[in-house]
């Protein structure tokens, strides 16, 4: 809001690129750093389950004498001592009688141990990994070796950029009172152009995935899966930039607060949707999905 009441809706749009040419030339050398492989966003990337060590079985002679075995100087053993020592070789003797031994082999079998309650299934699927739980992290985004799938990315990281040199363009004739330059905000190729490479730039993976990739979509990653979701969900996002919202949306949001007003409870409702309104026509998120 600084640079639009300083310089107008150019000085405005001119803010806009530098931000969005910044956040491609970072997204470009994470792209190549990384050896070519797609671009992830801190939203798609999760923590791994740990896998719990199992603990080492103690070679009876590697134990420590027990208290039991040691005598005081007057020759007697301490009661306290004698009591532990009583006490834990009554629950080893226990444990040893819920071992359950093989007609056959005689091999015995400990029983499955039990916290809180819980069933053998939930004691088995917190035991369960999958394949991306043990691979290395190199390994969980491949690398895109196809020309297609780099101008694919190449494109997807771009978009921001030509979308706002296009609005930046546009910057011409304004409306009486320092309102949006209705020249830009009413013209739809810059909306076009931006939507449409988002759509090449989504096509092309595609088809450098079922090309190049060893299983087509099975055969990916769940954090490429991950990322692949939501760039297809943040192309909703653009029902709200542009000419699409000036021209299809905000008349859709305008008559849903409108409905909403003069009714109890689903008024307050109206009125934050007014709010986000005003922001929605008045500001730039260069944070979104962009």
């Amino acid at each position: 809001m600084f640079f639009k009441r300083r310089g107008g809706e150019k000085a405005r749009w001119r803010l806009v690129v530098a931000l969005e040419l910044i956040k491609a030339i970072c997204r470009t050398i994470m792209f190549w750093v990384t050896g070519r492989r797609m671009v992830i966003e801190g939203s798609s990337t999760g923590e791994r389950p740990l896998i719990p060590e199992q603990p080492q079985e103690q070679n009876p002679q590697d134990e420590p004498p027990r208290e039991t075995e040691t005598l005081s100087s007057s020759g007697t053993v301490p009661a306290a001592a004698a009591a532990a020592a009583n006490d834990h070789d009554t629950a080893v003797q226990e444990e040893r009688t819920k071992e359950w031994n093989m007609p056959r082999t005689g091999m015995k079998l400990p029983v499955l141990p039990t916290q809180g309650g819980e069933s053998i299934t939930d004691f088995l699927s917190k035991r369960v990994i999958s394949a991306d739980d043990i691979k290395l992290a190199s390994q969980l985004v491949r690398k895109i070796s196809s020309y297609q799938g780099q101008l694919a990315e190449m494109m997807w990281i771009a978009r921001p950029v030509v979308y706002a040199l296009a609005m930046q363009r546009l910057q011409g004739s304004t409306t009486g009172g320092g309102n949006r330059s209705r020249r830009s905000y009413y013209d739809w190729r810059p909306w076009v152009l931006g939507f449409g490479m988002e759509v090449a730039a989504r096509e092309l993976g595609k088809k450098a995935v079922r090309e190049r990739t060893v299983g087509g979509w099975r055969g990916m990653t769940g954090l490429e899966k991950a990322e692949w979701r939501r760039r297809g969900w943040g192309m909703a996002w653009w029902g709200m930039r542009g000419a699409f919202y000036d021209k299809v949306t905000k008349s859709w949001i305008q008559g849903f607060a409108d409905r909403l007003k003069g009714k109890p409870l689903l008024d307050i409702v109206g009125g934050i949707v007014e709010d986000y309104g005003y922001l929605w026509d008045e500001y730039y998120f260069s944070t979104s999905t962009m």
